[in-house]
């Protein structure tokens, strides 16, 4: 069969985001303090972008200001800075450069952008490094020591097996141990052992070393002290469960991760982007943007532009610019729209939140608010992510109000989050002495018309931190004689 080339038309379908499209969902799924971030970029390589600033500033009462102003102007040959500030109490012919300027509020209210001082501070590895190099005996002994700090993870346990450092320095896996434990006696105790519970005995050892009993409970019955099991503990070591809880006392003031004091922290801060009130039956929201600087296109540059003498690629140059800043007010302003209209819902539907707090949310989906919106579910997706709204019972994410709905016999459908709620509520009433096992909580679910498999209360219970109900008993006897 011959190959022939051939030319034809072809007419297809395709869906094409524009730029300014494809921008604007970019700004949706930003965070408050990524929004501002990425307009301070913008200011920065956008010439045509500028902040406005207020003009409520009072004026040199001898002129100096000005004056130095007219030098400056003068002696750098930009007579836009005198422009600039001459046409902030002009209005722009175009709308779309009029700019972006932040909700109205008092200037008490206005929230500042945080600014994060960074500070070098020592790392656990350093720290351990600096003890290891004042006792180390010889070079051969000192790189042994930085092998096994090396291998340290951030919570201060070893990483790495003690075989494979033994072969990679050419030692013995005894020598290895004997460095392990010598490094776990630096400060702080406990680092470069391989679990947790050595970790502990390390700190034990080192901490109350004449404790023969608490070495023993940590190094021999870890597994019955994790299960509460204080008398076969107390069998074995032929003393007394009161001895025996001397000891966890002791293990209390030990640390099971001795790295995470030099952990690095990682502080998370947060910008609400709305705030949500219910005064008098009627939900207000007010969105709070105060924090994002107040950008619009220099007049300046617009003017140049339709200047008939000016260079051709200049033209162009500005006009992309320009183009690339009302995109970017666009964004902003849209973003604002559509946050202000999905929370506006969906506090309008979980407004028994608002009333009770914490525990009362209806099952709702990103599905419900998209159709009601005339949304797509995308949209609201990237709406809710990363944001944050302040409620009279503190700030939550917006994601949080999206509650999983559950089948149950009743005709209202309840969410995971009243589930949560009435199984925290069940545990906290039950009997100290004789606390409800999950199928009881199960069977106290169903008398309320609620059907739910047995392992998706222990699910629930798991997640409320609650163990189960024998652990619940030994903790209730062991509070009720002052022992715990």
């Amino acid at each position: 069969m011959a190959v022939s080339i051939k030319i034809g038309l072809q007419q297809t379908q395709r869906l094409a985001l524009t730029q300014s499209q494809l921008q604007s969902i970019e700004l949706l799924q930003l965070s408050s303090i990524e929004l501002v971030e990425a307009v301070s970029k913008e200011l920065l390589e956008n010439p045509v972008l500028e902040e406005e600033y207020s003009t409520d500033a009072p004026p040199s009462a001898n002129g100096e200001g000005a004056a130095a102003d007219g030098v400056s102007r003068e002696l750098s040959g930009d007579e836009s800075i005198f422009a600039r500030r001459e046409e902030k109490s002009l209005n722009y012919e175009d709308e779309s450069d009029s700019g972006y300027v932040p909700g109205h509020g008092d200037e008490e209210r206005a929230r500042s952008y945080i600014e994060n001082a960074v500070a070098q501070e020592e790392t656990l590895k350093e720290h351990l490094l600096a003890q290891a190099r004042m006792v180390s005996r010889d070079e051969r002994e000192l790189a042994l020591y930085e092998a096994i700090i090396t291998s340290i993870d951030e919570r201060g346990l070893l990483a790495a097996d003690i075989d494979e450092i033994a072969e990679s320095q050419g030692m013995s896996p005894g020598q290895v141990s004997e460095a392990v434990r010598t490094i776990g006696a630096f400060d702080p105790p406990g680092c470069a052992a391989s679990s947790m519970r050595e970790s502990l005995l390390f700190q034990a050892e080192a901490r109350y070393p004449d404790d023969r009993a608490l070495h023993s409970i940590l190094r021999d019955h870890f597994t019955e002290l994790e299960r509460l099991d204080y008398d076969k503990i107390a069998r074995a070591l032929s003393i007394t469960s009161d001895e025996i809880v001397e000891k966890t006392r002791l293990i209390h003031t030990l640390t099971p991760f001795p790295g995470r004091q030099f952990a690095a922290k990682d502080v998370r801060y947060i910008v609400p982007d709305a705030e949500v009130r219910y005064v008098d039956g009627e939900i207000l929201i007010t969105i709070n943007d105060d924090y994002i600087p107040p950008v619009r296109i220099n007049r300046y540059y617009v003017d140049m532009m339709k200047k008939k003498n000016i260079d051709k690629n200049l033209r162009e140059f500005i006009k992309d610019r320009v183009q690339s800043a009302r995109s970017l007010l666009r964004g902003i302003s849209s973003r604002r729209d559509t946050i202000a209209r999905v929370v506006a819902v969906v506090m309008q539907r979980q407004s028994g939140f608002l009333l009770k707090g914490p525990g009362n949310l209806r099952p709702l989906t990103h599905t419900e608010v998209a159709d009601e919106l005339g949304l797509h579910e995308s949209t609201v997706s990237r709406t809710t992510s990363n944001k944050f709204v302040q409620t009279p019972w503190g700030v939550f994410e917006l994601k949080y109000f999206f509650a999983s709905k559950l089948r149950s016999g009743d005709p209202d459908d309840y969410s995971s989050d009243m589930i949560i709620s009435m199984v925290k509520e069940i545990i906290a009433g039950e009997d100290a002495s004789r606390p409800l096992n999950d199928d009881e909580i199960l069977a106290l679910l169903e008398k309320r018309g609620i059907r739910l498999a047995r392992r998706t209360v222990a699910k629930y219970r798991g997640i409320l931190h609650i163990p189960p109900s024998n652990k619940r008993k030994k903790l209730n006897m062991l509070r009720s004689e002052g022992k715990a």
